[in-house]
């Protein structure tokens, strides 16, 4: 065996180093031609593409107010309030891109949400902005958390007799038989989901099955809301999925348990259709209805149809209602979604923002997913609803006839007085008030 000469180490090691500086020159030249490259064709490197970022009042000089009104669902100046009341709630402005495109700032943050809230294309938002389509989903996600985490927008029936008795009082102005009982006119409404996985199903404690709505046709979730005359929600809530019928949904809000312990005002009940069952705290139209009953029903729907307005104004604010939520989007997200929306819905009455038309890109995009129409009914008082979306609860096919007579009994046997109902149907007969013949049906 040949022993190596002492000269072969500085020869290996030399061929070492030239092998490396060779490779170095080579990787060199590609950065350099990667760099030229970069300059011609700016689109070869998304991770820093540079961006020109957008000023919401610079959009607003553009659009001017009636247009931002109708693209962003409210005025420039309820708009600025807005920011001022989530600042708080909202992370700290990030810098670490600044020195790349520039910060963005809440303004943009709550404009980029709003505009995907009205059912606007995040592709169209990243360019009017000037931010990547993931910040689009990162702004939605920060206004969501912070509008649920702001207590003054706060969803909750009042406890205040005095204020409940206000709410009464509002009703009592559009009735046509001076029912002076109304504290809220109650129903459901279905939210459009994809099938939900089984990891939803397992944090849901509920099978797939049970967020299919036969009647609908719809994966979704039942949304249970009680609105004032306005169309403003006085409580609302989320918590079973779409197959469920009005009466078992209602029966798991915290406003059931509330009334069940005496939380209204002795003289006052909420208005419902026969989804629910009549009792001391709520007021349903006769079934077979003879002819003074037939009246009562016309007047009680005069008021009852507030909420089915609510609903009109809710999903015609914000068009995302409208189609099937994103795939990507969870139950407990849409849940969180949702409750964003019904507290955004609020405040843009409460600044007095009547509902605008859709802007046409937003109609346009929502379409493209299938969205509900808007459907006009004569019993809404002509005006136009998501009827797709309204009337799946109407049943009690997951409540047994023992348990519906059982709760009929309950309820009955714990009014101290006659079931509101029965004083309104009196009131009706004492008046002597007709029901209009043209709104009768057939």
């Amino acid at each position: 065996m040949e022993e190596s000469s002492p000269l072969d180490a500085p020869v290996l090691a030399v061929a070492t180093l030239l092998t490396y500086l060779k490779k170095k020159e080579h990787k060199n030249k590609i950065v350099m031609n990667d760099e030229m490259s970069r300059q011609q064709h700016p689109l070869v490197s998304p991770k820093k593409r540079r961006r020109m970022r957008c000023s919401v009042a610079h959009i607003y000089k553009q659009l001017g107010p009636t247009y931002f009104r109708r693209a962003y669902r409210m005025k420039y100046q309820s708009f600025s309030k807005l920011v001022e009341l989530l600042v708080p709630y909202l992370p700290t402005v990030d810098c670490s891109m600044a020195h790349v495109n520039g910060s963005i700032s809440n303004s943009v943050r709550l404009a980029v949400a709003l505009r995907y809230f009205a059912g606007g294309s995040p592709y169209v938002i990243t360019t009017t902005y000037g931010i990547s389509f993931s910040e689009v989903f990162v702004s939605v996600w920060r206004i969501v958390n912070a509008v649920n985490q702001c207590p003054c927008l706060n969803i909750e029936y009042p406890t205040s007799h005095s204020k409940q008795l206000e709410i009464a009082k509002g009703f009592e102005k559009v009735s046509g038989a001076g029912f002076d009982c109304c504290a809220g006119a109650i129903d459901g409404m279905l939210i459009w989901i994809h099938k939900p996985s089984q990891h939803c199903c397992k944090e849901a404690s509920c099978q797939d099955g049970k967020f299919l709505c036969g009647r609908k046709n719809k994966f979704s979730l039942n949304l249970q809301a009680v609105a004032d005359v306005h169309g403003r929600f006085l409580d609302v809530s989320i918590v079973y999925p779409g197959s469920t019928s009005d009466c078992l949904a209602f029966e798991g809000m915290d406003l059931y348990t509330r009334l069940e312990g005496g939380m209204l005002h002795n003289n006052l009940c909420l208005f419902g259709d026969n989804a629910y069952v009549n009792s001391s705290y709520m007021a349903t139209p006769f079934l077979s209805a003879n002819t003074l009953q037939d009246t009562y029903n016309f007047f009680h729907s005069q008021l009852r149809i507030r909420v089915e307005c609510a609903f009109r104004m809710f999903t015609g604010r914000w068009g995302i209602l409208r189609r099937i939520m994103p795939k990507r989007i969870t139950v407990k997200k849409t849940v969180s979604l949702v409750m964003c929306l019904a507290k955004l819905h609020n405040f843009c009455i409460d600044e007095k923002d009547k509902l605008q038309n859709m802007y046409a890109p937003d109609e346009a995009n929502i379409e493209i997913f299938g969205a509900v129409p808007m459907q006009t009914v004569q019993h809404a008082g002509h005006q136009q609803i998501p009827v797709q979306l309204l009337g799946a609860g109407n049943h009690f096919d997951d409540v047994t006839s023992s348990g519906r007579r059982r709760r009929l009994r309950l309820r009955r046997d714990n009014a101290t007085d006659a079931l509101p109902r029965y004083y309104m149907l009196e009131k009706v007969s004492n008046m002597g008030v007709k029901r209009p013949s043209c709104h009768k049906d057939g």
